[in-house]
């Protein structure tokens, strides 16, 4: 390894992940610019199916006490349910998982990372880095199917209702199996009064997010760090390297080596 790498933090989840780096994920590098390695592993497409049969190639082997080797990681995110929560009969895709297997999937995943990660004594206590679940985002379907129908000549249906259903099964996994809930669902307007007339003004085709809808995206994703992980965020306090919670900057300031 010619360059050390820092603390990372590790992204893991479908097509919302994947094209991250044009949206929610770069802003989060930023905001850990000098602190930490953000670690993009989004897989278009993928469900939690899929999700299951990567994590090898994602996390490697599991950890242990005794050969642990792994490089210090911040925290994981997880971002599955937007194909899982796709409905039933979609031939062109198949991308479709019932709901309880959608949720025994995710907790296998999240048991599975946990294993995979080392572990930290904080306070005398052994503790695994957290893990935040994200919900599925909400669906404008008419635009969807609209974009499906000119870029496969089929469509591949979604209902709003459904990925909210998905959605409060991550709720209950996160609750039971102490993870943080990011609920991209709620955050984008999916219960919104005014239905898809306000919430599908943050999707760029009625699925993935457009520019205001990625920004609202990583808003609510480092508000949700600053308040239940506060001694993992970015510091703020002076320059970034002083006083408060939170990761200071690497290095010395360029002022203390004049």
């Amino acid at each position: 390894m010619i360059v050390r790498t820092r603390p990372s933090i590790i992204l893991f989840g479908d097509s919302i992940t994947q094209q991250g780096f044009s949206g929610w994920v770069s802003r989060l590098s930023d905001a850990y610019t000098r602190r930490a390695d953000v670690l993009n592993r989004g897989y278009s497409g993928y469900n939690t199916r899929h999700a299951l049969d990567m994590l090898p190639y994602v996390y490697g082997p599991d950890c242990n006490a005794e050969d642990d080797k792994t490089d210090n990681v911040l925290m994981v995110t997880v971002f599955f349910g937007a194909n899982d929560a796709s409905l039933p009969g979609d031939r062109e895709h198949c991308q479709h998982v019932p709901i309880d297997e959608y949720e025994s999937n995710l907790r296998k995943i999240v048991k599975s990372i946990r294993a995979k990660l080392p572990k930290q004594v904080i306070e005398q206590k052994v503790l695994s880095p957290p893990i935040l679940l994200f919900t599925p985002p909400p669906i404008d379907a008419k635009k969807w199917d609209k974009c499906c129908l000119e870029t496969f000549n089929d469509t591949s249906p979604r209902a709003n209702p459904t990925a909210k259903a998905y959605g409060d099964r991550v709720k209950c996994i996160a609750n039971d199996m102490d993870c943080i809930t990011v609920d991209s669902f709620a955050l984008l307007g999916g219960d919104h009064e005014q239905g898809e007339a306000f919430y599908g003004q943050h999707l760029e085709d009625g699925l993935h997010l457009n520019e205001l809808g990625n920004k609202r995206l990583y808003e609510g994703l480092i508000d949700t760090i600053r308040r239940e992980l506060p001694d993992i965020a970015p510091m703020e306090d002076g320059e970034g390297r002083y006083g408060g919670k939170g990761i200071s900057l690497q290095g010395k300031l360029w002022k203390e080596l004049c």
